[in-house]
């Protein structure tokens, strides 16, 4: 069917015009799928990708792909419509049936949502193309304002971000209507969509009208905010990165230049070090109650607070603040020089030891005929001679000269021939286990699975 054909009303040519942009970068061998519920927004979307495909005769290869959530008694007739639309369109069509937590504590909103991206993800397409719109963008902002959201939450849904595209975000809902009626569409109504319980269903049906009539342009003055939001939001992740090369040396806080910054600019610079460190961003209150907490600068002081995963804290040692993660205990195990060793504990791996051929003069010599060398945990008593002058020290001295955090020291690996302390791995080697001059030794390392060095100029990564 030829686009210029096509009898589509000056409203509702808005839907082509935005496949015609969001194409323009589509090459020979592109593939493009369409997220496809059956509702009108996909439907129109689809139909409009199709409509360009046929007159542009492209080499770029369409798809579509139709998740069943199981949630609604219509699901399966859902289904047929989509291949109906499909067969019509000539676009091949996946369905993917998925399974949908009804007691999720996130509430199955969000389950389904998950899900869906779930499906969507493993999705064999260069690009996915979502039919969001200019009034779903509006009631987005809305939603995220009644939250107290700042500038990341009121910009809403982002046009593209990896792969996803949303090519008819700036469309309004009348354009997309326009279309369809003017192309003899017809799509499917998911029922939930009358459910009240639900935030959105409430704006939309009960709030969404009465706006309309008395700010006859909100749906695009506030995707037009949502806009200047995601500028504002890209200046105060910029700032961050700033602020973070200042701030955060080898993965931990450093609380005299963080609290060097005003109070906007640590609060700020506080979300982004944990967000970027897979941690979940404490509320309002939370993090105000946090910043105080990190404003004192007491030696003596210790601080531990608890994130909202019950699994992970953030600590003060030493002026620093630490993002750490608990890690399993382990179990001792032999040690013959090998490259590398896994400490397994009855909970998973706790981490790594990885030996290097080293002439350095901390190497550790490579163990002797008879000798039974082997990798445990700290013990009470344990004590390493550094040297024949300083004598025998405690492994708990070593670690507080080292700097090394408290947390940290219980899980450390410690290399013992027999009973005798060889090395606290990474940081010390006994007098009598130094690989001598010209002769090879290894140094070892120590990779815990919870040592994860964020925000050390690496913002964007």
């Amino acid at each position: 069917m030829a686009l210029s054909k096509l009898p589509i009303s000056s409203n509702g040519a808005a839907v082509s015009e935005a496949v015609k942009r969001a194409a323009a970068s589509w090459t020979s061998g592109t593939r493009v799928c369409v997220a496809l519920s059956g509702g009108v927004d996909s439907v129109v979307l689809l139909h409009a990708v199709a409509a360009l495909r046929d007159y542009l005769h492209a080499s770029w290869t369409l798809l579509a792909r139709h998740i069943h959530h199981g949630l609604s008694p219509n699901a399966d007739a859902w289904v047929i419509h989509c291949e109906a639309i499909c067969a019509s369109l000539n676009v091949p069509l996946t369905i993917d049936r998925v399974q949908v937590d009804r007691k999720s504590p996130m509430g199955i909103e969000a389950a389904a949502r998950a899900a869906r991206y779930q499906s969507l993800d493993k999705i064999d397409a260069k690009t996915v193309l979502l039919a969001h719109h200019a009034r779903d963008q509006a009631e987005t902002v809305l939603l995220q304002l009644l939250r107290g959201s700042g500038a990341p939450g009121l910009a809403a849904m982002p046009d593209s971000k990896g792969r996803y595209v949303r090519p008819l975000l700036a469309v309004p809902k009348a354009a997309i209507m326009a279309y369809a009626t003017s192309q003899g569409l017809t799509w499917v109504d998911d029922e939930s969509n009358a459910d009240v319980r639900f935030a959105r269903n409430r704006l939309r049906a009960q709030v969404w009208p009465e706006l309309i009539r008395a700010f006859p342009s909100a749906e695009v003055t506030l995707s037009r905010a949502a806009a200047h939001q995601a500028d504002a939001a890209t200046l105060l992740e910029d700032l961050a990165f700033i602020d973070a090369e200042q701030c955060v040396a080898k993965g931990a806080l450093q609380l005299a230049a963080f609290n060097a910054l005003s109070r906007p600019r640590r609060a700020n610079m506080l979300r982004h070090w944990l967000a970027k460190s897979s941690v979940d961003v404490p509320g309002t209150e939370t993090l105000r109650e946090w910043l105080q907490q990190l404003a004192s600068l007491e030696p003596t002081q210790s601080i531990c607070l608890q994130c909202a995963d019950g699994k992970t804290t953030l600590r003060v040692y030493r002026g620093a603040a630490w993002i750490v993660r608990a890690v399993p205990r382990w179990h001792a195990c032999a040690w013959r020089a090998e490259p590398e060793v896994v400490l397994q504990g009855d909970h998973g791996v706790a981490g790594r030891v990885i030996a290097i051929q080293s002439h350095d003069t901390n190497a550790v010599r490579m163990p002797l005929a008879g000798e039974n060398w082997a990798l445990r945990m700290r013990e009470d008593g344990d004590v390493i001679e550094l040297s024949p002058r300083s004598g025998r020290v405690t492994v708990k001295n070593v670690f507080q000269n080292a700097g090394v955090p408290p947390w940290w020291r219980e899980r450390w690996p410690i290399l013992v021939c027999g009973k005798t302390v060889v090395s606290i791995i990474g940081i010390a080697t006994a007098n009598g286990f130094v690989a001598r001059a010209g002769k090879q030794g290894v140094g070892l390392a120590w990779k815990p699975v919870e040592w994860k060095p964020a925000l050390d100029k690496g913002l964007r990564s």
